[in-house]
């Protein structure tokens, strides 16, 4: 086990059989701008190849919005996003069941929320160590695409995933919609975060072919 720093998880655990993963790293702002490095809405997500989700919630200060896991026509499911939190779901359907406070790992649902690796709040050096920066200023409504292990989300092959400024991740294709936003907008198979006109500041991920 690794342990980075005061306030930061594991970043990778080696026992068992682990699953390969890409793990995404988002520091944003609850409003439409912000400044890198002050961040005040912080999530890691983990993108397994087994169609399995890893997220974990930091610092956070985006209320209402729309938050879940939504096919393009907006059928899904929803959750209720907060601070210190991680969340594990497995994003192959069309549906699914978000697991509050776990981690996933080497396959099982470990009970206990975790940091994010690399803190809670923005992290001290960027990108950090290990990570591809796609982002180190501050965006209104854009997006940054992150190549993923090859995986299997919403019943579709997925190497790619959107990141997008406004608190939500699509696939098949990257979104900047920022009004309007609802379960069926944008119209892509997406995850939501308390989505709305957002901001990030900085964005990266950890090369695939890391596994936890």
């Amino acid at each position: 086990m690794a342990i980075i720093g005061v306030n930061r998880g594991p970043l990778i655990r080696r026992k068992g059989a682990p699953i390969n993963y890409t793990l995404a790293r988002y520091e944003g702002s609850s409003t439409t701008s912000g400044t890198p490095g002050a961040s005040n809405c912080i999530y890691e997500i983990y993108f397994f190849v087994n169609a399995y989700v890893e997220l974990r919630i930091g610092n956070w200060g985006n209320t209402g919005g729309v938050s879940g896991h939504y096919t393009a026509s907006g059928v899904g499911t929803s959750f209720s996003p907060a601070a210190n939190t991680s969340y594990v779901w497995d994003a192959s359907g069309t549906t699914t069941t978000f697991n509050t406070g776990f981690t996933y790992q080497n396959g099982s649902l470990v009970s206990g929320s975790v940091a994010p690796s690399q803190g809670a709040a923005s992290a001290g050096t960027w990108p950090p160590a290990g990570f591809t920066s796609l982002q180190n200023a501050t965006v209104d409504d854009n997006f940054v695409t992150v190549t993923i292990t090859s995986t299997n989300f919403f019943g579709l092959a997925r190497t790619s995933a959107f990141i997008g400024s406004n608190a939500y991740i699509t696939f098949g294709s990257g979104s900047s919609a920022f009004s309007g936003l609802s379960t069926s907008n944008p119209a892509f198979d997406k995850f939501m975060f308390n989505a709305a006109d957002r901001s990030y500041q900085r964005v990266g991920y950890l090369t695939a072919g890391g596994s936890k």
